[in-house]
Order: structure tokens, then C-alpha cells, then sequence
């Protein structure tokens, strides 16, 4: 292994200016790949986390500052920042109680932002899956030119003349596949979760307004029963 690893940084090392920067190039792409997946698998991890909190939660009983106190232990998830805004906005702002189609703008709007913030930098995977291969190619291609004029530059199709230039030309090969499967897989995969936080924000938005709904029901039954006195003191 020790040996192959030594062979594999000589061929590197060997390699043309122009596989140089091929391979440069993809190693770039692979680690800005590999940041992206790791901060998504985390941000995509946690929304699960506050699905299952929210699928738990008792709308019955909605109130909305112990809803509140129930997603802020899951901080940082797109339902989370989507009824923080709405609790600074609607819930803290007297004006908006009990107007459903404020609340449901607001939803509307918080929710489409949040998915925004999910689906950024998604298309880097996209265009690192489909591109790198190419560029892979292209330094595949430029191995083989260079085996190519080894062979009408020493005359001979000896393996010492051909090997360096095939030896290049898979490399780029295989770098290309190594940035590019991780991206697609990634990509496919992150697309489905962004799909289920999609419709969790549904849910969550059409349970919300149900809720609140029925809690300005009660509140004006409650009202109505309260003596005449009362009210007109009120």
C-alpha cells in the first residue's frame, strides 16, 4: 500500500503542467463538495429532528408561546425560524391577532424563504457532478496525446514511453469520478429531504392557522358569554 501511494505522488509529480491543474482543479471542486455536504447533512439532520417534534406536538392545546419553548430546542431548523418570525410578527404585534389572512402571508412568505436558504448551493453539486467527469475527460484525453507524442518523439511503443502518459490519462479519470459521484449522490439525496421539509412546512403552516382558528373561536365564545357589564368595561 506504502509502495502504491509512493507511485501514485510520482506519477503526480511527473504528470504535465496542463494534468496538473486538471487534477488541481477537481481536488478544489471535491472539497468544495464535501464542505456543502457536510453543512447540509447537518441543517437537513436537524430539520428531521424538529419533524418529529412537531408531528408530537398536541394542537388542542396550542398555545403558541409553549410552542415556541417546544422548537426552540431544535434551533437553527426551518419550521424553528419560520414561527420565531411569525411569533415576532404576528403573535407580538397585537394588530395582527386573529387577521388568518395576515398569518397566512406571513407563513407563506417565512416558509419560502426558509426553503430558499435549504436549496442554496445545491446547484454547486449539481454542476460538480456533471461537470467534473468532463473535466476528468479532458485531462484523459491529454494523457493520451501525450502517450501519443512520446511515441513519435522517441520513435518506440516501448511501455517506459507510453506508461506515463496512460498513467496520466486514468488518473484524471478516476479524480474526475471521485468529485463527481459524491456530488450526484448528494445532490439526488438532498433533493428528496428538501421535498419533506417542504411539506412539513405545509403541514405546519395549515396546522398553525387551523389552530389558531379555532383559539379565536374560543377566545370570542368566551367574550360573548362574559355579562354586558363586563364586556363594556372591557
Amino acid at each position: 500500500m506504502d509502495s502504491f501511494n509512493l507511485d501514485l505522488v510520482t506519477l503526480v509529480r511527473s504528470a504535465s503542467l496542463l494534468a496538473k491543474l486538471v487534477l488541481a482543479l477537481l481536488l478544489i471542486l471535491s472539497i468544495v463538495t464535501w464542505g456543502i455536504i457536510i453543512e447540509k447533512a447537518w441543517l437537513f439532520g436537524k430539520g428531521k429532528k424538529a419533524r418529529a417534534a412537531f408531528e408530537k406536538y398536541n394542537w388542542l392545546k396550542f398555545d403558541p408561546e409553549q410552542l415556541r419553548a417546544t422548537l426552540n430546542k431544535h434551533r437553527e431548523t426551518p419550521i424553528t425560524r419560520v414561527f420565531h418570525r411569525i411569533f415576532l410578527d404576528y403573535y407580538s404585534v397585537q394588530r395582527h391577532i386573529g387577521d388568518e389572512d395576515a398569518l397566512t402571508r406571513m407563513l407563506h412568505k417565512q416558509g419560502s424563504l426558509q426553503l430558499s436558504r435549504l436549496e442554496s448551493r445545491l446547484g454547486i453539486l449539481a454542476s460538480v457532478g456533471s461537470a467534473s467527469p468532463f473535466i476528468g475527460l479532458f485531462g484523459t484525453v491529454w494523457g493520451v496525446m501525450r502517450s501519443f507524442m512520446n511515441i513519435g518523439t522517441w520513435g518506440s511503443t516501448s511501455l517506459a514511453v507510453v506508461a506515463p502518459g496512460i498513467a496520466e490519462a486514468l488518473i484524471a479519470t478516476a479524480a474526475g469520478l471521485v468529485a463527481a459521484i459524491p456530488a450526484v449522490i448528494a445532490y439526488n439525496y438532498f433533493v428528496g429531504s428538501l421535498k419533506h421539509e417542504a411539506r412539513a412546512l405545509e403541514d405546519f403552516s395549515a396546522d398553525l392557522i387551523l389552530a389558531e382558528r379555532a383559539r379565536n373561536r374560543q377566545e370570542q365564545q368566551f367574550y360573548q358569554k362574559r355579562p354586558a357589564s363586563d364586556r363594556s368595561a372591557s
